[in-house]
């Protein structure tokens, strides 16, 4: 459920997130692959961005000795994961932080992995992948899920066809915001026209590209709705030849 949609009642969050991890589980095509996207590095601390129960940390985790930390702006963050990792996975080394997105408490080049799920619409974008850059560690992995513009035209058609207003002016919102992100380069973030937008792979290479982060390829769950990224870090010189 997005932020928009208001406060949780925290009985049907728990049920979302454990579904949540449940879905992980019966797409092993993603660990899978990100375990692959990792294949050479000296694994040791993954970070998982908007984390939930903080199953996207489960492929690293579950390696001897690798050390997760799960960070959300929400109050309870943790309390769910620490549940399920308990019943599911009690060995694996896993944390939870509250911090947003764009302030982290971790000093730099701590992490080789770092995961972001359809957070980034919420945040400041060059804001949050400063901290992406200043905390991942040279040669690192950033794993990357967006709503694209076309989550808020689906959201538009929808709130037009079933008179939902509220869910029509939203996205109309977001997506004027993400057009002027787009055109002129600064992200609102007011409340008039949105906080919120959408990004587009064009735009997240012009913004990760700033900060030595490079997009590499495409994750098995992406798609033309939402999707997911593959991203490096590497210096600007080492980058020039690709």
């Amino acid at each position: 459920m997005k932020p928009n949609d208001g406060p949780i009642p925290f009985k049907d969050y728990e049920d979302y997130v454990r579904a949540e991890w449940d879905k992980f589980l019966n797409e092993p095509d993603r660990s899978r692959a990100a375990l692959e996207a990792i294949a050479g590095i000296n694994l040791r601390h993954a970070l998982d961005i908007g984390c939930g129960a903080g199953q996207e940390l489960l492929p690293f985790v579950t390696q001897n000795g690798v050390r997760g930390v799960g960070i959300d702006i929400a109050a309870d963050v943790g309390k769910v994961g620490r549940e399920m990792y308990a019943e599911r996975e009690p060995r694996a080394l896993v944390s939870f932080v509250r911090a947003s997105a764009e302030n982290w408490p971790f000093p730099a080049n701590s992490f080789d992995v770092v995961i972001c799920r359809l957070a980034l619409p919420y945040t400041d974008n060059r804001q949050a992948f400063a901290e992406v850059a200043r905390v991942l560690r040279p040669h690192g992995r950033y794993f990357l899920k967006i709503s694209g513009v076309r989550w808020y035209l689906l959201e538009l058609r929808k709130g037009l066809l079933t008179g939902n207003v509220m869910s029509f002016i939203h996205a109309a919102r977001v997506l004027a915001a993400g057009v002027l992100y787009h055109l002129t380069g600064r992200q609102p973030r007011t409340r008039i026209p949105s906080s919120e937008t959408f990004q587009s792979e064009w735009l997240l290479r012009r913004e990760l590209n700033r900060h030595g982060l490079f997009i590499k390829g495409k994750a098995p769950d992406s798609n033309r709705i939402t999707p997911s990224f593959v991203i490096v870090k590497e210096t600007l010189t080492s980058s020039s030849g690709d």
